[in-house]
């Protein structure tokens, strides 16, 4: 069996960097190969381990966590795995090991309201909802039965997909050494007391409560006390408090260390007051070594230090000055012996170290019971992003993604820059007509799906023979294997992509009234109609109002916008949002049925709308009741008037204006890609059970 195990940075001393090792040397010895990816490394390789590190840029640490998820994503396409078992939290994981607490219970407990609009909130509730979304299928090795109730609260995820593992501790850690060897290291003479902190991640440990405790001791005791930490973070905010606190010599940083057992054994007492730790398996190391512990209820091995009585467990909620007595009784009471002993004796249970095997047993079950990973196939013959028809196609190749489908586009001609994280497949087509190219696309697209076992066929733009689904503005899933229409449903779409656009507010005040039309040929798009109509107004009307256009436009209609003194701008390569956001309204009309996505774009952005029955979106226009609809694309006179009105009344178009912008910003604007991935998942799910007609019928 391949296994592959992602983790963002490998460091010796991480608790995550550590269970990597055991888990991956128990899948080697059972006879497995073992791959490791990872963002950063430090330290040494691991014997027999494939190790491949993906080093990805980015100034924001949420931004390069994306970026090598899509990296190990591609990388596992080219060189595939049995099984994917995340260390973090990522898309596309098959298994994923929680020694991380649930992100969004502590955001929502820790942060204020608004922390849940940034880019980095977003960021991490992604990763998370990809691997605890209730309908999800990715296996939960449980760390800690507290944090597995958070993340089942959160989520609402299936029990079943829970596994509870045992504490992975290693036996040469309570096994001591020389610890008068390591107390004349440090200076201590028979009377001084060496209390340890052990753990990378100063601040979310509870460093800074340490410290205060440690101020807080009698002035006798506090003398007598050398406060050791090991980890490697950052020190010096910890210096800097310490020595505010008057006890910068009571403190000692010791950096990253191998000879922790020592240090246990040199030790008179272990202190960890985190404030969220899903396990702290250095208390539990502390206590099978002999040494007292000290630590909080809300990590999530303090359950065995309670049940075996080896120390003391502070309640929550946190009290400083509760601890600071806590912390005395910890190094000065007669119950320490006690605490020692039954400490020692808890380290003769063999289930403590027996975490490498239980993963290994369940990871072989699940590669045994996983489906071959699904491909979908998302097909555009010419994608552009200004193009309504076919620029939903990355963010459903994401959302798939995230619902641990391997979704890749095939194209025949991609406009502007490829994203990372989009595995992409361009499929030349010869120069002819447009007809012979669509024809020759499709046949090429047939037989490289063959090859490469799609799933499912989703056209975006021009309708496909061998598609499964068309994605538009409303998506048709074929629910037989007939072409036929009739074999066809609809699902209605959200109109949105991605997030959210900032309504511009009060435009300049000016007297121009600004027409916008976006699309890569204007004609289609309606110019010659709204320049006809603008030509027929009074030459003091025609002389407040701008044609701006991002795309292309014929000689012939420039020609005439200048016959008729009409000012316009055209610009093929200009930002579509900048000329949206830019104009007081946005025209759309086109004399065949179409679909133009901006016109959702142009409501979020406050601009009003013109446009005509036929056009799909315009019943968006009416909902929001932001603009005027057409009943028909050949009554020019009623473009007129309505051209007429526009222009006469200000008042009606801010009016407009604040119902599309105040429309457009409901949130459930915005699952359009993954209502898509939803249906493509759903569909899946029902041609795998081979009942596609029955579960997707109407």
């Amino acid at each position: 069996m391949r296994i592959a195990l992602a983790i963002f940075k490998y460091f010796p001393y991480g608790g995550l960097a550590r269970d990597l090792c055991k888990i991956a040397a128990e899948c080697m010895r059972r006879g497995h190969q073992v791959r490791v990816y990872a963002m950063r490394w430090q330290g040494d390789e691991l014997t027999g381990v494939e190790r491949v590190v993906l080093p990805v840029s980015g100034l924001r640490g949420h931004v390069r966590q994306r970026r090598f998820a899509a990296a190990v994503a591609r990388h596992a396409r080219r060189r595939p795995v049995d099984l994917l078992v995340g260390m973090n939290k990522m898309p596309g994981l098959d298994v994923y090991y929680a020694g991380d607490a649930c992100f969004v219970a502590k955001a929502r407990e820790l942060r204020p309201a608004w922390y849940r609009f940034t880019p980095r909130y977003r960021h991490f509730a992604a990763f998370e909802r990809a691997v605890f979304r209730a309908d999800g299928r990715v296996r939960v090795l449980a760390l800690s039965d507290v944090q597995a109730e958070r993340y089942r609260l959160a989520y609402d995820t299936p029990r079943e997909r829970f596994h509870a593992l045992p504490p992975g501790l290693e036996r040469d850690r309570g096994a001591g050494g020389e610890s008068d060897a390591v107390r004349a290291e440090l200076g201590l003479g028979a009377d001084d007391k060496l209390l340890l902190f052990v753990g990378s991640g100063f601040i979310r440990k509870g460093l800074d409560r340490v410290l205060r405790g440690l101020a807080a001791l009698p002035l006798a005791l506090r003398g007598r006390v050398c406060l050791c930490v090991v980890g490697a973070d950052r020190e010096r905010r910890f210096r800097r408090l310490a020595e505010r606190l008057g006890v910068p010599d009571r403190v000692r940083f010791l950096g990253g260390r191998d000879d922790v057992p020592a240090l246990l054994a040199a030790a008179d007492g272990l202190v960890l007051p985190a404030y969220e730790e899903n396990t702290g398996t250095v208390i539990l190391e502390g206590a099978i070594a002999g040494v007292p512990v000290l630590t909080t209820a809300n990590c999530g091995y303090a359950q065995y230090i309670a049940a075996a009585g080896a120390g003391i467990v502070e309640p929550e909620p946190f009290d400083q000055a509760r601890f600071g007595t806590s912390l005395e009784r910890l190094l000065t009471a007669d119950e320490r012996t006690l605490w020692a002993e039954r400490g020692r004796r808890l380290g003769a249970d063999d289930r403590l170290y027996e975490m490498p095997e239980h993963v290994a047993a369940l990871l072989e079950r699940v590669a045994r019971s996983t489906r071959p990973r699904r491909q979908v196939a998302l097909c555009a013959f010419a994608y552009a992003p200004t193009d309504p028809a076919c620029r939903a196609l990355a963010a459903v190749a994401r959302a798939c993604r995230a619902r641990g489908l391997d979704a890749r586009a095939y194209v025949a001609s991609w406009r502007g820059a490829v994203p990372a994280d989009i595995a992409l497949v361009r499929l030349a087509a010869p120069l002819a007509a447009h007809p012979r190219r669509l024809a020759s696309y499709q046949r090429r697209l047939g037989e490289r799906l063959r090859r490469d076992g799609a799933q499912c066929v989703v056209a975006f733009g021009p309708p496909l023979a061998i598609a499964d689904m068309h994605c538009g503005p409303e998506l048709k899933v074929r629910r037989t294997p007939a072409a036929a229409e009739s074999s066809w449903r609809r699902v209605e779409l959200p109109p949105g992509l991605g997030s959210p656009l900032s309504p511009v507010g009060a435009r300049p005040a000016s007297d121009d009234v600004v027409f916008a039309l976006v699309g890569d040929d204007l004609v289609r798009h309606g110019v010659d109609r709204l320049l006809a109509g603008l030509g027929r107004l009074p030459e003091r009307q025609r002389a407040n109002c701008l044609v701006l256009a991002a795309g292309r436009l014929p000689n012939s209609h420039l020609a005439a916008a200048r016959a008729f003194a009409i000012r316009v701008v055209v610009d093929s390569k200009a930002d579509p949002l900048a000329v949206l956001a830019a104009a007081d309204v946005f025209v759309e009309l086109p004399f065949a049925p179409a679909s133009n996505g901006w016109i959702f774009d142009a409501l979020a952005v406050g601009s009003a709308v013109l446009t005509h029955a036929n056009v799909a979106e315009s019943r968006l226009v009416s909902a929001a009741a932001a603009g005027e609809v057409l009943s028909s694309p050949f009554r020019q006179k009623e473009c007129d008037s309505a051209l007429g009105r526009l222009l006469s009344c200000p008042e009606q178009r801010r009016v407009w204006s604040a119902n599309g912008a105040r429309f457009a910003a409901r949130p459930e604007c915005y699952d359009h890609a993954e209502r898509v991935a939803a249906t493509i998942d759903e569909w899946l799910v029902a041609a795998e059970r081979g009942n596609t007609h029955g579960a997707l019928s109407a």
